[in-house]
């Protein structure tokens, strides 16, 4: 059977284009087959390669922990907690602790105590700087008390976590430390040795003299005033003469001991050589402070000292210069309080002399004074005089000033202005006040029985230190109540507001007396200090005209219109105002003219005994 046209060809052509077909695929089967055994290859290639790194990174990995862990500092994570986070073994080793113990602990635990707060704000401000940082710290060993000092710089990083931490080297610098220290303590050594005495450890001539050139500087500066004493020892040679130069240093030594035990932090004291030995007081207050230093001096000095055949007395011969009075030249100075001694010695040794003579005589008076005023009270030498205040219209008494009198054994009736204010220097014008404020209002008490008017004060001059005083309130309210005297009666005088109005403590006691029902009054008022804001802010009932305005009237118009404008002030404020020290008639005059009701002084009466005081008052009521 014939096949169609065609058949041949369509048959023919698939069967060829299949053979083609099929070598084509063994071609590409070659071809893939050669590219997987060369990505094999390469494969087994890369994996060798990762083998050897990782071999390679595993050997530097264990090389940089043993490097790390045996570092010769030490080495550690912080968070900013404090806490360890990684530590290496000889920062371990420096703790003094296993690192598994320390791994989550805080780093201040294993310090010495109190440096917590200082290891928190170093992680603080090196976070807060993004700087590295240094502190130094120290930890004593518990076993063996052996203290060490490390270093600490840390810098800023950031944790596995991404937490901020610091990344702390540790670094033990004990040895340069005690390096360090041994050096100071040989330049302190031979600083002394430069600078100071060698048989008493003083200072020499060079540092006193350095030591005075700051001080004039500084006072130069303030205002203030130092003294130079020049110290010898009386007849010294005879003690190294009769008991050898050995005993002598031991002495000297003893002595030196004594002066190094009385100066303050600013003060100074020297051996210049033998005998002789210079002091620097400063600051000191005044000439009679000065005084005070070389009298305590040469009662110190004056105990016996241990002699080989028994206790030898010893007396010493003290100058002294002043600066700014005696000059403001160191050299000058030493020299003037040399010359001072020289004169002292003079007068008969034991004793002091100031290099202007003028001053030691003062200063022999105050030193009298000060030594009789300690035990005034005791003795009875005390007492109190009394002088009216009068109603000019109505011829009443308005009240009485209490006036403290010194009968001193030697010198005679003192007036408070010869020693009051060495009271308010010594300190001892506390039981003066205290004895005038008992008196006074126990001989108000008396007056009460004898009919004094109901309406009359005892007017009692009060120190600011008393008034400082915490207690003083309470002890004046026992004192009323143990007499049963009425509070109203009492007013208590103060010489200026400006001190008062400036402590707490005052303003507090004024507060306590205005609720008991005493009065304030402002002596003196018009030479003091005491401004019209205080006047307005303190319970002042009344104002004392200064005698110093008193004295010009009439004729003086100043001081008229200072009184006129006092009045005024006093009947603005609704303060009553006293004119004290008037001594005429023309000035009584003018002061009623200007409206002046109140007055005391010489014209009308001196300051009279209790007993004169009732006389007077029956005569001018």
């Amino acid at each position: 059977m014939a096949k169609p046209i065609g058949w041949e060809e369509e048959d023919v052509t698939p069967r060829g284009e299949t053979s083609r077909e099929q070598a084509g695929s063994k071609d590409e089967l070659h071809r893939l087959m050669h590219d997987l055994k060369t990505h094999q290859i390469e494969l087994t290639q890369q994996n060798h390669e990762l083998r050897d790194a990782q071999r390679s990174l595993e050997i530097s990995r264990d090389r940089y922990a043993r490097l790390y862990d045996r570092a010769p500092v030490g080495y550690c994570t912080l968070d900013r907690g404090g806490i360890i986070r990684e530590i290496n073994l000889t920062g371990a080793s420096m703790l003094g602790m296993e690192r598994g113990h320390l791994i989550g602990t805080p780093l201040w635990s294993h310090l010495d105590a109190g440096q917590s707060r200082a290891l928190h704000a170093h992680i603080e401000a090196v976070q807060h700087s993004a700087e590295r940082r240094a502190l130094g710290v120290r930890l004593t060993s518990r076993d063996t008390g052996h203290a060490v000092d490390l270093r600490l710089e840390s810098e800023p990083a950031r944790g596995d976590d991404g937490e901020a931490v610091c990344l702390t080297v540790m670094i033990d610098v004990t040895e340069q430390r005690h390096l360090l220290e041994q050096l100071k303590e040989r330049e302190q050594s031979l600083s002394r040795l430069a600078l100071h005495d060698p048989l008493t450890g003083l200072a020499n001539r060079a540092l006193f003299s350095d030591r005075l050139d700051q001080s004039i500087a500084r006072a130069q500066r303030t205002g203030e005033r130092l003294a130079v004493l020049f110290i010898d020892l009386d007849r010294f040679k005879l003690i190294n003469d009769s008991f050898g130069h050995s005993f002598g240093d031991k002495v000297l030594k003893d002595v030196a001991t004594r002066l190094k035990a009385q100066i303050r932090k600013d003060d100074t004291v020297a051996r210049i050589g033998g005998d002789e030995f210079l002091m620097l007081v400063a600051p000191v207050d005044s000439p009679d402070a000065a005084a005070a230093v070389a009298r305590k001096l040469i009662e110190l000095l004056r105990h016996p000292y241990t002699g080989p055949q028994g206790e030898i007395a010893l007396t010493v011969s003290i100058g002294i210069s002043l600066c700014p009075d005696d000059g403001t030249a160191a050299e000058n100075l030493v020299r003037q309080a040399d010359t001072a001694m020289y004169i002292a010695k003079q007068g008969g040794r034991n004793t002091f002399r100031f290099y202007a003579a003028d001053m030691t005589a003062q200063a022999f008076d105050r030193i009298l004074l000060r030594s009789g005023l300690a035990n005034a009270v005791e003795r009875g030498e005390l007492v109190l005089a009394y002088q009216p205040q009068l109603a000019l219209d109505t011829r009443r008494i308005a009240g009485i000033e209490a006036l403290v009198r010194w009968n001193h054994p030697v010198l005679g009736c003192l007036a408070p202005v010869g020693f009051l204010a060495l009271a308010e220097e010594t300190g001892l014008i506390r039981g003066i006040d205290a004895w005038v404020l008992r008196t006074a209002c126990t001989q108000r008490k008396r007056w009460q029985a004898e009919g004094l008017d109901e309406g009359t004060h005892i007017k009692i001059n009060l120190s600011k230190k008393e008034l400082e005083r915490p207690d003083f309130a309470d002890d004046l309210e026992a004192l009323l109540h143990e007499l049963d005297l009425d509070a109203r009666l009492v007013s208590l005088e103060l010489t200026e507001t400006r001190p008062v109005s400036d402590s707490v403590s005052a303003l507090e006691t004024v507060r306590r007396l205005k609720g008991l029902g005493i009065e304030l009054s402002i002596d003196h008022f018009g030479a003091g200090s005491s401004s019209l804001m205080d006047l307005k802010r303190l319970p002042i009932g009344e104002l004392k005209m200064d005698k110093s305005l008193i004295d010009g009237l009439p004729h003086d118009s100043d001081d008229a219109a200072v009184a006129r404008a006092i009045l005024a002030l006093g009947k603005t404020l609704g303060m009553r105002v006293v004119a004290q020290g008037v001594e005429k008639q023309s000035q009584a005059d003018f002061l009623q003219e200007a409206g002046c009701t109140l007055a005391q002084g010489f014209l009308y009466t001196q300051p009279l005994g209790e007993n004169e005081l009732m006389r007077f008052v029956r005569t001018w009521t």
